[in-house]
């Protein structure tokens, strides 16, 4: 993958871009259909570039601060070009501010449903019009700024300064060119983006250690935020392949309960509770009392299930990497770790909080979700990975069984309910000693009752207070995963192989897992190299993919990706508080 890729947001969606062109872009929101869909096919997907019309000798890139507001510096022969991108706030659209003292070149070729779809093309006086010939939808490009059209996609634009203002609206008769007064010009949009990214990251805990990529991976969560409910997407792409030219490609614009659990924590660490909060609303919204706490691993950013997974048969794939696909049919497994997951988020937040209020208000919830596990922990799942056809008693998902117990009874507790909150704990001890006789072999805890291979979520049992981080189980399990998954100094492997065979590149999260382990046994130092290898490893945006490819440090899978960024923010939080209290 690129490492010139940029990211753009504005809680709605998010767009791609690579160095001058808008390769990705779903619009209205992050699980729409792509109107720019490049990244996946170059000759079929559609793009929108803005760059210098004769080229250019050197650049330079940048976001504007902590936000997600896109500076290119363009040198053209002594001369300057200086192009500012966003997505305006509240609105489906892009922004393309420019000052330059050379003539530049747009060119813009939307086409709709993941490249599917062609446009019908309306020249205006001041821009185009790109109406999808099946439905009412369109993009409209205004120009503010003088220009001349080359052709119905390509305009060049005189020396000076300007902006285009690409819009998407479901129905055109809304549009911009129908409506313009309700719009603000683009120089107030950059100033709202802006106020938006410094507010929000104003009141956000300090640390002195990697400021800048702790509130790179801030500005990342928070621009993966569905802002009009509070769901946080697991990335804003699909089928970016784990590995390049074969098929574990997956569709990732949904709220993972799990994922988004993660991101609440980290979140909580960095001081930013308002956030936090909006995200356990979210995941309490689409809570279940009746059944299964979560029907779903993960919800649309409305809160509704995912639709069914497809194949988009006529994109080529990244790189050749097929198939792409749209949906993702891990919504149909039953993940009984989700649940840990989220008391564990509920849990921090209150105890950091101590908003017991909070807790009352939602007790409904605690009690449905631990007497659900209490009747269902023995059952087999799926677990963190998500393999697909495979069933077993993962240890992993048993201890997440267990956090999410005693979690539960902790927060009884905290209000006063302490019949539950001893009923709780006790259900919890017997998860526990069933994992400890069960989840144990040779020594070392092993991935799945029965047998002996390991898996790098086995680094969380220290972290969810399971077991200590000295436990001669966990020391066994730990060193056999660092001498076994380990690919790259401090790189690692998840596990070595999985329902799609044999797997090669390091997943950046276990990277910050194990650094997590290292702080909490005091080796400070030892956890700072494994954080300054994923800084070698990052984009020179401060971005991360999923994976890593080991040979060359470029992100694999989809990207940017939430479960990198949360992990970063809580690993740099916890080493600066080691530090400060060493």
């Amino acid at each position: 993958m690129a490492k010139m890729l940029a990211f753009l947001s504005n809680g709605l969606s998010g767009a791609l871009i690579d160095l001058s062109e808008v390769v990705w872009l779903p619009l209205p929101r992050f699980d729409s259909p792509s109107v720019f869909s490049k990244l996946l096919d170059r000759s079929k997907g559609g793009s929108f570039s803005l760059r210098p019309l004769y080229g250019f000798d050197s650049v330079i890139q940048q976001y504007i601060g902590d936000s997600l507001v896109l500076e290119t510096t363009y040198s053209v022969k002594g001369k300057r070009a200086k192009v500012v991108d966003f997505m305006p706030l509240s609105l489906p659209g892009l922004v393309r501010i420019y000052e330059s003292e050379v003539p530049l070149i747009a060119e813009i070729r939307p086409a709709f449903n993941y490249g599917l779809i062609n446009p019908s093309i309306e020249r205006r006086e001041k821009g185009l019009i790109f109406r999808n010939p099946l439905s009412s939808e369109g993009l409209e490009l205004y120009v503010d700024g003088d220009f001349e059209t080359l052709d119905d996609f390509s305009l060049v634009l005189d020396p000076g300064k300007g902006s285009l203002f690409l819009l998407y609206s479901r129905d055109l008769r809304y549009g911009f060119f129908e409506k313009p007064e309700i719009y603000g010009n683009a120089g107030e949009m950059l100033r709202g983006i802006l106020s938006y990214f410094r507010t929000k990251l104003r009141s956000v805990r300090r640390v002195s250690i990697y400021e800048r990529e702790y509130y790179r991976s801030l500005s990342v969560i928070l621009g993966l935020m569905y802002r009009p409910s509070g769901a946080i997407v697991a990335s804003p792409t699909t089928s970016l392949p784990e590995i390049v030219g074969e098929e574990r490609n997956w569709d990732y614009r949904f709220a993972w309960v799990r994922d988004m659990s993660y991101a609440i924590e980290a979140l909580i660490k960095a001081g930013l509770i308002i956030e936090a909060r909006y995200g356990l609303d979210f995941l309490i919204s689409v809570a279940d009392p009746a059944s299964k706490t979560f029907d779903h691993p993960l919800y649309t950013v409305d809160g509704t299930p995912p639709l069914a997974e497809e194949v988009v048969g006529w994109l080529s794939g990244y790189e050749g990497s097929k198939p792409v696909r749209i949906g993702n049919a891990a919504y149909l497994q039953v993940q009984m770790d989700v649940e840990g997951a989220f008391m564990n988020s509920l849990y921090e937040y209150v105890n950091a909080t101590k908003d017991y209020r909070y807790v009352s208000d939602n007790f409904w919830l605690v009690e449905s979700l631990a007497d659900w596990i209490s009747k269902s922990w023995r059952f087999e799942s799926t677990d963190i990975w998500e393999e697909r056809g495979v069933t077993r008693h993962y240890v992993h998902t048993k201890v997440m069984s267990w956090v999410a117990l005693d979690r539960a009874s902790k927060l009884a507790r905290m209000i006063g309910n302490k019949s539950e909150a001893d009923e709780w704990e006790g259900k919890a001890e017997e998860v526990k000693e069933d994992v400890m006789r069960n989840g144990v072999r040779d020594g070392h805890f092993v991935r799945y009752y029965g047998g002996d291979e390991i898996d790098a979520a086995l680094l969380t049992l220290p972290l969810y207070d399971f077991v200590s981080p000295h436990d001669e189980k966990f020391l066994k399990t730990f060193n056999r995963i660092r001498s076994e998954l380990e690919v790259s100094p401090y790189l690692y492997l998840r596990y070595k192989r999985d329902f799609l065979g044999n797997v090669k590149n390091p997943f950046v999260l276990v990277t910050l897992w194990v650094a997590r382990v290292l702080i909490r046994m005091g080796k400070l130092q030892e956890a700072e190299k494994h954080i300054r290898r994923l800084i070698e490893c990052s984009t020179p945006l401060g971005l991360l993919g999923e994976h890593i490819d080991p040979t060359n440090c470029e992100p694999r899978g989809n990207f940017p990706h939430l479960f990198s960024h949360s992990g970063m923010v809580t690993t740099i939080a916890e080493l600066d508080s080691s530090l400060n209290t060493a």
